[in-house]
C-alpha cells in the first residue's frame, strides 16, 4: 500500500530547496495495454520539479559541464515554452541535454509523458507521433540487448498508436511483434486484444482479458 510522504528536494540547476509529495514504496498489481500500471499508487510516479524553474530534481549533483547544459536549457525559448508539456516530457528534455538520454528511456518518458495527456488528443497525439519515432529509432538496440523488453514496448508503443488512431503504425507494431515468434502467454494475450480492438476501430484505454 502505498503512503503519503514529504521528501526534501534541492534543484541540480540554481539550489533552490522545495518538499515534494511521494511515496517510499508502492505495489503493480497489473497494466493496461498501453503499459500504464495500475497499483496501490498514483502513475505515473509524480516528479520532484524546481518551483523556480521546473527542472526536475531527479539527478542528484550534476558536474560543471552537466550543471552549464542544464542552465543553457533553463534559459532556452524551448525550455520556457515548455511549460504547457508534461513532467515526463520536460525529463526526457533535460536527460537529452545532460547527455544522459538512452533508447530506453526516452522511450520510457515519452510513454509516461502520453499517460499523463489522456483527456488531451491534441497533445497526446503528439506524443504519440514521438514516442512511435523514439521507438522506431531506439527499437533495434533495445531488442539486440533483451528481446522480451522489445516486444513488450512495441505492443505498449502500439496501443498508444491506436488510442492516438493511427491504426496502421499500430497494426504494423503488432506484425513485428507476432513475426518475431515465441511470444509469453500475457503477451500474446495482449497482441490478440489489441488486435481486436483495432478491428473493432476502438480507440478507448484496452486492457488484457485472458
Amino acid at each position: 500500500m502505498g503512503m503519503l510522504v514529504e521528501f526534501e528536494a534541492t534543484c541540480p540547476v540554481d539550489g533552490t530547496r522545495f518538499v515534494h509529495a511521494g511515496t517510499p514504496s508502492y505495489s503493480i498489481f497489473g497494466r493496461a495495454l498501453d503499459g500504464l500500471p495500475h497499483g496501490s499508487w498514483f502513475f505515473p510516479i509524480a516528479l520532484p520539479e524546481c518551483p523556480a524553474c521546473r527542472f526536475p530534481a531527479v539527478f542528484g549533483a550534476l558536474d560543471g559541464g552537466e550543471r552549464q547544459a542544464a542552465q543553457r536549457l533553463v534559459a532556452s525559448e524551448t525550455w520556457g515554452a515548455a511549460g504547457s508539456e508534461t513532467s515526463y516530457w520536460r525529463l526526457n528534455a533535460a536527460e537529452t541535454a545532460l547527455g544522459r538520454s538512452t533508447a530506453m528511456r526516452r522511450i520510457d518518458r515519452l510513454l509516461s509523458a502520453t499517460w499523463q495527456t489522456y483527456g488531451d488528443p491534441g497533445r497526446y497525439g503528439r506524443y504519440a507521433r514521438e514516442l512511435g519515432q523514439a521507438m522506431d529509432v531506439g527499437g533495434g538496440e533495445i531488442r539486440a540487448e533483451s528481446p522480451e523488453t522489445w516486444a513488450a514496448l512495441e505492443v505498449f508503443v502500439a496501443n498508444v498508436e491506436r488510442q492516438a488512431g493511427d491504426f496502421k503504425r499500430a497494426l504494423g507494431r503488432l506484425d513485428r511483434v507476432a513475426g518475431s515468434g515465441g511470444l509469453e502467454p500475457d503477451l500474446a494475450v495482449r497482441v490478440s486484444r489489441t488486435r481486436q480492438m483495432l478491428a473493432d476501430g476502438s480507440m478507448a484505454q484496452g486492457f488484457a482479458e485472458r
